[in-house]
């Protein structure tokens, strides 16, 4: 009940929001999409790919554009991003659909066939520590041998010191992204304004992350390979694993 409340809290401004200021707000975000792309292990034959929380499509373009033999399924709870997502990725036609779900939900977890990868970037963070070592279990089921779970996500760190880090070197990217792209600090001045850095403003009904270390053990205790991590900066990372062939 807590989850629905807490997404229930996330409205559809703040989706339209994200599409429009996300670009500003998500550190080396293209740095981020060709990581998780470049952990999709290729395969000869077509695979598909579930995406949770695929927002307005950014990260199922690159894969698709980079697996021309894939498909991939986008999930997501907001009715703005999934509209976002299907205008943006209309010319893949078949090979992308979206559904509206409640990633906390069991109910979308059982694919009629495995899947090679299972990606998500920026929505584990709204599971507690339970629900998130529930889903990394479901996970694990969900893929085929040799498939990957790869998250982009927000992490706790684990001292005061850590925190206050995250939140400085958070404000900093935004603000270098800011002045990259406009060439002022107008976007880092909304993203102040709005207190969309949660380690400054952190709001525990909708924003959950767990510690890095307690994530990859979660992990390892779901039965994934060669759990490891990938990237991190400004309190974001990069970090999976693999279903062990055989």
């Amino acid at each position: 009940m807590a989850e629905r409340e807490g997404q229930a809290r996330w409205r559809e401004r703040d989706s339209r929001a994200f599409i429009d200021l996300g670009r500003y707000f998500v550190p080396e975000r293209e740095y981020q999409i060709r990581t998780i792309c470049a952990l999709i292990p290729p395969h000869p034959a077509p695979f598909g790919v579930l995406e949770l929380g695929c927002g307005e499509g950014l990260l199922a373009e690159s894969i698709l554009e980079k697996f021309p033999e894939c498909t991939v399924r986008g999930l997501d709870g907001s009715e703005e991003m999934l509209k976002a997502a299907r205008e943006r990725l209309s010319r893949f036609g078949g090979r992308f659909a979206a559904e509206k779900f409640d990633l906390a939900s069991p109910d979308w977890r059982k694919p009629s066939e495995p899947v090679r990868a299972v990606v998500s970037s920026l929505a584990i963070h709204h599971l507690d520590a339970d629900q998130k070592r529930e889903l990394f279990r479901d996970v694990h089921r969900m893929l085929e041998p040799g498939g990957v779970f790869v998250i982009a996500d927000l992490i706790q760190p684990a001292t005061g010191a850590g925190v206050a880090l995250a939140a400085s070197s958070w404000d900093k990217a935004v603000r270098k992204r800011s002045l990259r792209f406009e060439g002022d600090t107008g976007a880092f001045d909304l993203f102040e304004k709005e207190e969309w850095n949660l380690y400054r403003h952190p709001d525990p009904e909708v924003d959950k992350p767990s510690g890095l270390y307690e994530q990859l053990s979660w992990l390892e205790e779901a039965s994934f390979a060669g759990v490891d991590v990938f990237w991190v900066k400004a309190g974001h990372a990069i970090f999976g694993g693999t279903r062990a062939e055989g």
